[in-house]
């Protein structure tokens, strides 16, 4: 595991010149924050896409942790963790509970994304479902999926929640994706 690595996906170098008070104008381009030479225009470039800096006037070139590290004079690992606290990147820096906290992030990021993509598919179902419906069935089950669809427009997650965990739930939600999908 690699701590700069995680520091890197995880910071925007427009945030990290954000908290040191590097002013850009829309070209993200600025006066050089760094005292080595005097200018009138601005040479101090980032590139948000490829997360690095570059100055034209004092070839000073890098990413973010570079950058924090040169204008604040500290080293790298200093300037890692100077941007995880300010950032709030979430990394703890002590040693080899990195690894298993970056895991724990990487996980919740995969739920969070797999309870997304579920929330998502379920509404559709219950549209579809209602849309396609002939009108006895309509009658008969109404009344329930009208339920089901205010819990997701209106309901809380904690709420969608509750329904992700509900075996009978998803069962009727799979049951009108067979016959309505």
């Amino acid at each position: 595991m690699d701590i700069f690595k995680e520091v890197r996906e995880r910071s925007n170098i427009l945030d990290v010149c954000n908290i040191l008070g590097i002013k850009f104008n829309r070209s993200h381009k600025a006066i050089c924050p760094f005292a080595d030479h005097k200018e009138k225009t601005a040479s101090f470039s980032v590139s948000p896409n490829k997360n690095i800096f570059c100055c034209f006037g004092c070839g000073k070139k890098g990413d973010s942790i570079t950058l924090v590290s040169l204008l604040l004079n500290i080293k790298p690992y200093q300037a890692a963790k100077y941007i995880n606290d300010n950032l709030g990147l979430g990394l703890d820096f002590k040693g080899k509970t990195d690894e298993i906290k970056i895991n724990r992030y990487k996980q919740k990021q995969i739920a969070k994304q797999q309870f997304a993509l579920w929330e998502n598919r379920t509404f559709q179902t219950l549209c579809n479902s209602i849309h396609k419906m002939n009108f006895v069935e309509k009658d008969q089950n109404l009344s329930i999926i009208d339920y089901y669809l205010d819990a997701f427009i209106y309901g809380t997650n904690e709420e969608k929640i509750e329904l992700y965990k509900d075996s009978s739930f998803r069962k009727k939600v799979d049951q009108l994706a067979k016959r309505y999908g």
